[in-house]
């Protein structure tokens, strides 16, 4: 196997876009806009707290032309939308929202005495699958099929399929693979990522060596690495302590992109047409 080497390793950056709510973004900020396919990685953090309710995020918002996933790390995330989903997921569990040809909705972060943690991604959707109709799913943890390799790593199937085992989120547009990577001290892994596709990972915990050999970069949480190609890429958490990160790969699709906050067009028509349709009360398709 052609073992994929680090292109890129990058730090987040602080966005200040909801009361509360720590966000460290790596892709979608200034200093990288797209990776195609993916418009957005955000880790979303808040404290502790004593009550479970106390949740703060994102108040009622338009999506059009995209896809989101959003796994929780820590405490519940709530979603309400305008298909009259009103859900959460605790820990370990993970939401889809395709916002396809236009959808409202509102999502929260819940603390408990743990906190709240969830890593929230875009994908962008092909131009033929742009208006198709908004859609949401759940999963929680016991959706989601666990892999334990030996030396006691263990790989969580979010998305796509890993050692036989099949995530429950299969209609994505851009096919993703999406895996929670636990890693004991000093353990290694090799993750599937075919030829030609763009692959990453983001370190949430921890610390770790990715590629092979000598070749190998070492980082810290929280940073993105961005693989170059080849066939599979090689992580090894640190002697000292685990790592855990999730590690996404899919096909670029190569087509324009047009982006106005939570809109996402292929053209300047699609996009006055969203804003239009904002504007005249018509953006859900009825």
């Amino acid at each position: 196997m052609n073992s994929r080497a680090v292109g890129i390793v990058m730090e987040p950056k602080e966005a200040a876009e909801a009361e509360g709510v720590r966000i460290r973004r790596t892709i979608g900020g200034e200093r990288l806009v797209l990776l195609d396919p993916f418009l957005l990685l955000d880790h979303l953090t808040v404290p502790a707290s004593d009550s479970a309710s106390a949740g703060v995020g994102f108040p009622r918002h338009p999506h059009r032309g995209i896809e989101t996933l959003t796994y929780v790390v820590a405490g519940r995330v709530h979603h309400k939308d305008s298909l009259g989903n009103d859900s959460g997921v605790t820990a370990q569990g993970s939401q889809w929202m395709t916002a396809g040809g236009g959808i409202f909705h509102e999502e929260y972060l819940e603390p408990d005495a743990a906190g709240c943690e969830a890593i929230q991604i875009w994908f962008n959707l092909p131009a033929r699958e742009k208006r198709k109709p908004a859609a949401y799913r759940a999963a929680h943890a016991t959706d989601i099929p666990e892999v334990v390799l030996p030396q006691g790593a263990t790989v969580r199937v979010v998305a796509g399929a890993f050692a036989g085992q099949a995530g429950p989120f299969a209609g994505i547009g851009a096919h993703p693979t999406y895996l929670d990577v636990h890693l004991p001290a000093g353990v290694s892994v090799t993750l599937p990522a075919p030829a030609g596709e763009t692959a990453f990972a983001y370190l949430y915990r921890g610390k770790a060596t990715f590629g092979e050999g000598g070749a190998g970069k070492e980082t810290d949480a929280a940073h993105l690495v961005i693989f170059c190609d080849g066939e599979g890429a090689q992580v090894t958490a640190s002697s000292q302590e685990e790592a855990r990160l999730i590690f996404v790969s899919a096909r670029a699709l190569g087509e324009p992109v047009l982006q106005y906050r939570s809109l996402v067009m292929n053209t300047i028509e699609e996009m006055k047409q969203a804003l239009d349709d904002l504007e005249q009360g018509t953006f859900v398709p009825s």
